[in-house]
């Protein structure tokens, strides 16, 4: 009878054990703050229990533990081990999941895009390496009504344009990063249309034409684009900020160092602007 008592005594310990560990995982995957604390009591309460067990389950007691069902809580053992598992693997889905569903919804409603087309497409092809640093490929093409030159967005601004004729099912997009990306801007309060251009890897653009040297220009000015006659950027679409301001007496202007508004790298989804300068024309 204290025999009995005690295995299933066991028992319970341990699939009590194994639940804790579920649970702690559930909790630390989401963040919760008093994890840390939790897991140390559990731990401080539960140790000598653990002694106990490791004594009790020692292979000199194999006859006992084979009398008192050892061979049965093995399998409950291993069934917790396996739903363990499972949840690990389904909140790293669930986790992506999330992630992903962020990612799109921030696409929707961009509020400077008002009534101009658009469509979401997802980054299917990342700018990697030194190869092709400066595009990627995104899952959206011809049958979607996008065309060359288009430009592609996110809620952060302007990250790049659509570069040659797209396939029927993807694009290619070329990022604002790129050296030889150029797009018409206006820094928000003058009237100048200036030029800025790629910086380079992690480097801000510049804004090298058109800026006079006696406008008016302040740290932390907003660029955006100008949007003037026949562009292919509609106006308004945020660029970035003001970050430096240097003078090129020679030809009269300022030359501006641009810190971009949006991230063009680790993309997951973007918008593509339908926009058709000619058709926009009045």
């Amino acid at each position: 009878m204290v025999a009995g008592t005690r295995s299933r005594r066991s028992r319970v310990i341990l699939i009590f054990l194994l639940l804790s560990s579920v649970t702690l995982l559930t909790l630390d995957a989401r963040d919760f703050g008093p994890l840390q604390r939790t897991e140390e009591i559990l731990i401080n309460l539960l140790s000598p229990l653990h002694t106990g067990l490791d004594d009790l389950f020692d292979p000199v007691g194999d006859g006992w533990a084979g009398i008192t069902g050892y061979d049965e809580l093995k399998d409950e053992n291993e069934a917790l081990r396996e739903e363990l598992q499972r949840l690990r693997g389904q909140q790293i889905l669930e986790s992506d999941a999330v992630t992903r569903l962020e990612a799109l919804l921030a696409q929707v409603q961009l509020p400077y895009v008002q009534d101009i087309p658009n469509v979401v497409a997802e980054v299917v092809t990342a700018n990697v390496g030194n190869f092709d640093r400066y595009s990627v490929q995104i899952n959206r093409g011809s049958a979607d009504g996008i065309r060359n030159g288009m430009p592609v967005v996110t809620r952060g601004g302007l990250v790049g344009r659509i570069d040659g004729d797209p396939q029927r099912g993807y694009s290619r997009v070329t990022l604002i990063s790129d050296p030889e990306f150029e797009v018409g801007v206006l820094v928000v309060g003058t009237d100048d249309v200036a030029l800025a251009s790629g910086g380079g890897d992690a480097q801000p653009l510049k804004v090298h034409k058109g800026l006079e040297i006696e406008t008016e220009v302040v740290i932390g000015g907003q660029v955006v684009t100008s949007g003037v006659d026949r562009s292919r950027y509609p106006p308004g679409i945020p660029v970035g900020t003001v970050s430096a301001i240097d003078f090129d007496d020679a030809r009269l202007e300022q030359l501006l160092t641009v810190e971009p508004s949006a991230n063009a790298y680790n993309l997951s989804f973007v918008t593509v602007l339908l926009y058709d300068p000619l058709a926009s024309d009045t």
